[in-house]
């Protein structure tokens, strides 16, 4: 993921950028979007490596049952933490931690994409992929708070396939958002010598 902070004539950046009048904000905005990168980054090659790790064990049954579900409850770490730090960006309405899954995720990914100019993008992974990632969530939510013993799923080359897609196509939609994705600040608005 490339996320860039930079200072350059405004018609370069295209129109994926959030401009600050603000320069104390559009610092601000800098530091969350560094901390942002940086965490996700961490958690997705973590993850990455967890999936290679989960795909040379396919043959030891108690091992992938594992990794499995290590690789079931990790997906929703990355995305959790992408919600947390895209909203230190750019926060949606009435923003709140304790939303549930489902509000912090498609209002974050619609504010983010409004701002930025990528709501087509938005609407295609929503359309088309969103399903599959919320029945993963409820799998995970089982997972984390068991009631039966069905809940502690075993693992199948099926099911990790589809964790795998999921997790792909999520990887894919984070990284097309973050291509040209620019803050800038306006100079002409800022009184420097003060």
């Amino acid at each position: 993921m490339n996320i860039r902070i930079v200072r350059v004539h405004l018609n370069k950046m295209g129109n994926h950028k959030k401009k600050f009048t603000d320069y104390s904000k559009f610092l601000k905005a800098g530091v969350a979007m560094g901390k942002y990168q940086k965490i996700h980054n961490i958690i997705r090659k973590d993850y990455m490596e967890l999936i290679n790790v989960t795909e040379k064990h396919k043959s030891e049954k108690k091992e992938f049952d594992s990794l499995y579900r290590a690789c079931l409850k990790g997906l929703f770490s990355i995305i959790e933490a992408d919600i947390f730090g895209l909203n230190n960006l750019d926060e949606y309405e009435n923003y709140s931690d304790r939303d549930s899954f489902k509000k912090k995720f498609k209002s974050t990914f619609k504010q983010v994409c409004k701002t930025w100019n990528k709501t087509e993008l938005q609407e295609k992974y929503f359309d088309e992929k969103y399903r599959e990632l919320k029945e993963l969530k409820k799998k995970r939510d089982e997972l984390i708070h068991p009631k039966k013993v069905e809940h502690l799923y075993e693992a199948s080359a099926s099911e990790f396939e589809i964790l795998k897609t999921v997790f792909n196509d999520y990887d894919l939609f984070i990284n097309n958002l973050m291509k040209d994705f620019y803050i800038c600040v306006d100079m002409n608005s800022m009184d420097i010598l003060d």
